[in-house]
């Protein structure tokens, strides 16, 4: 089983992914953490081989990220993706939070590079804009993309913890049987 998680920065995809890996025990790729170990001029390719070599290498995956880049070298091969859509005002606080705990109280996040240090600065605020917009802006193209490879009857969408949590009780029901 293919899983794939999409959804806006601060949507809770990194933990909706550690806990439907504690049930599955399906090793996790966090995108993240390999696009934000690299440079910029060359993350993406990076990204883009390391989501290849993982499919490939695994039988049961779980990827955790969205990258609009990526999209096309994981959904011909997802069996399930799983769309959390939350509010674009709970996104941008949940960023805002994480980014002060990181750098209030040292508190880096398990699913990012280790050498990425986050900086308050316009490239910050332009990520603030890109979690605000994402709703307009990358909705439309992810959908796109659903659509394009016929995967529209494998998305599954989660609109709040309440659907998160019904999911992974499901899955853990059927993960026992």
């Amino acid at each position: 089983m293919k899983i794939m998680i999409i959804g806006s920065s601060g949507s809770g995809k990194s933990t909706f992914a550690r806990e439907l890996g504690k049930i599955t025990s399906y090793p996790i790729l966090h995108l993240d953490k390999v696009f934000h170990k690299y440079p910029s001029e060359i993350a993406r390719e990076k990204l883009r081989e390391a989501t290849r070599i993982f499919i490939f290498q695994n039988e049961n995956v779980i990827i955790d990220g969205n990258y609009g880049s990526t999209l096309d070298e994981r959904l011909p091969f997802a069996d399930e993706v799983i769309w959390l859509k939350s509010p674009r005002l709970k996104t941008t606080f949940r960023v805002i939070k994480r980014s002060i705990m990181s750098r209030i109280f040292g508190k880096n996040r398990p699913d990012i590079a280790e050498e990425f240090k986050e900086k308050w600065d316009k490239e910050y605020l332009e990520f603030l804009k890109f979690v605000w917009t994402f709703p307009e802006k990358e909705f439309p193209q992810i959908e796109q993309k659903i659509k394009e490879f016929n995967v529209e009857s494998k998305v599954i969408i989660l609109k709040n913890q309440k659907d998160k949590e019904k999911y992974l009780a499901n899955y853990g029901r059927k993960a026992k049987n």
